[in-house]
């Protein structure tokens, strides 16, 4: 069974992914030859923010204080 992973090359840096066959820990560098080892890596995924659903994103609670200071500093001005 072929698992999609990053390998690193030791010689000159180059990251790919690659589909391998499962515990394969070096490969050959497509680009210089030498020698890539598996890298490890951070998944990919995203929840999607629903603050009616009680998720909501990063950008949900940044928007909501923001908009509150904004009132609090109404309220001062006025």
């Amino acid at each position: 069974m072929k698992i999609l992973d990053d390998y690193a090359c030791e010689q000159c840096g180059l990251v790919e992914e690659l589909y391998v066959e499962r515990g394969t820990q070096t490969v050959k560098c497509r680009d210089c030859e030498g020698v890539a080892a598996r890298v490890r890596s951070v998944p990919n995924f995203q929840l999607p923010g629903n603050c009616a659903a009680g998720f909501p994103t990063a950008y949900d609670k940044w928007n909501k204080n923001r908009m509150q200071k904004i009132a609090e500093e109404k309220r001062r001005d006025s």
